[in-house]
């Protein structure tokens, strides 16, 4: 009798087929730096590793243990974590902070580089970095197997700086989380509103109150608006590292009536925030996930950004274009397309003879993520080539 009838019984002998098998469904075994959710205000990175978390977490064919120790400072992460993951059966050490453990202990890994302004700019940045710039980042680039980049500038940037080919760097654009996709009740606009002390018209700039977040340039634009025409300026963000100049610049251009710094501000009640606001702000001078400019092909906001700045061409498939390449203005006719086939045909026509590289569809119609659906349908149909926007 076959030792094979006996599969799955106490005692028996797997096959080889049978090992394959089990090889191929069984859960790939990742450990997970989560050093940065050690912080209980998460900004950029934390919230990155808290998303990636519940990501893991809820998709399929990952088993994922989490290491957050930081202590000894040394000792701790670099070297008693990744021994703590060999014992543990790790089969791959993920870094999603720019960093993987110093000591190799024989593991596969992956590591997100989100960020390498401060090789550029370094006095945008604490002085006491030298032992990431110099030793844990480049041994983390060079040691691991796949790097993932947010945008193809931070791809570029890694391969440039560490001699990295391009074959071991992988772009995965950041996401949005889908709490910024719903709009906020009116109890929690009131909730956020009060908590907050906002008033009815603001603008709004988030982001930790340090030099890379260019909060001067806003301070200055703010000042050239006579005080009556003036719309308060909420920042949401703590004070980081040498901000001293930012606040100087409130009180030297007058404009303590017109700033308020509230501070950090968790998930809860960011969405809120962002969509009271009048305008949003991004004045950053550098950002790893890309700060190219968009802008109609031949306008002079190109032509401004030529040999300065990455500029991309952009068309929308939902507006009507005038014969010279300016938009169909809203309240005349033509100035929507609502035919999907029509919009489709229109973006093919874009790419071919005005050179667009990225597609917009205006958001504050109802029907948005229904019509881009379609779209993309028509475009896909039609042999066309999609990628996400980094």
């Amino acid at each position: 009798m076959s030792w094979r009838r006996f599969l799955g019984r106490l005692g028996s002998i797997p096959t080889p087929e049978e090992r394959s098998r089990a090889a191929a469904t069984a859960p790939i075994r990742v450990a997970l730096d989560t050093r940065a959710l050690n912080h209980e205000d998460a900004t950029g990175v934390g919230r990155y590793v808290r998303a990636l978390l519940t990501a893991f977490r809820e998709g399929h064919g990952v088993a994922v243990t989490t290491y957050g120790e930081r202590t000894p400072r040394l000792l701790g992460p670099q070297v008693m974590t990744p021994l703590r993951m060999r014992r543990d059966r790790a089969q791959l050490i993920h870094g999603p902070a720019n960093s993987l453990p110093l000591l190799f202990v024989g593991l596969p890994g992956v590591v997100t580089i989100h960020d390498l302004a401060i090789y550029a700019h370094p006095e945008w940045f604490p002085g006491d970095q030298w032992f990431a710039t110099k030793v844990v980042v480049p041994r983390s680039v060079h040691q691991a197997r796949m790097i993932i980049c947010p945008s193809e500038a931070t791809k570029a940037a890694t391969m440039r700086l560490f001699g990295v080919e391009a074959a071991r760097c992988r772009v995965i654009p950041h996401g949005v989380e889908t709490e910024f996709a719903l709009p906020a009740s009116p109890s929690v606009r009131a909730e956020v509103q009060t908590r907050y002390a906002l008033p009815d018209r603001y603008v709004l700039q988030v982001g930790t109150v340090q030099p890379r977040k260019n909060y001067i340039t806003t301070l200055r634009a703010l000042a050239r608006i006579p005080a009556p025409e003036r719309v308060p300026l909420i920042v949401v963000g703590g004070f980081g590292w040498k901000y001293g100049p930012v606040v100087d610049a409130v009180r030297d251009l007058e404009l303590t009536g017109s700033v308020r710094f509230v501070g950090y501000a968790g998930m809860p009640d960011l969405p809120a925030l962002y969509q009271m606001a009048q305008a949003v702000l991004f004045p950053s001078l550098d950002e790893g996930f890309g700060l190219p400019v968009l802008g109609l092909p031949g306008s002079r906001l190109q032509e401004r950004a030529t040999g300065r700045v990455p500029f991309f061409a952009e068309g929308f498939a939902d507006r009507g274009y005038r014969p010279d390449g300016s938009l169909v203005p809203r309240d005349q006719p033509g100035a929507f397309i609502k035919d999907p086939a029509a919009a489709a045909a229109q973006v093919r026509r874009l790419i071919a003879e005005r050179g667009v590289r990225t597609i917009c569809v205006h958001g504050d119609n109802p029907e948005a993520v229904a019509f881009v659906r379609a779209v993309r349908a028509e475009l896909l149909k039609a042999g066309a080539e999609l990628r996400p926007f980094a």
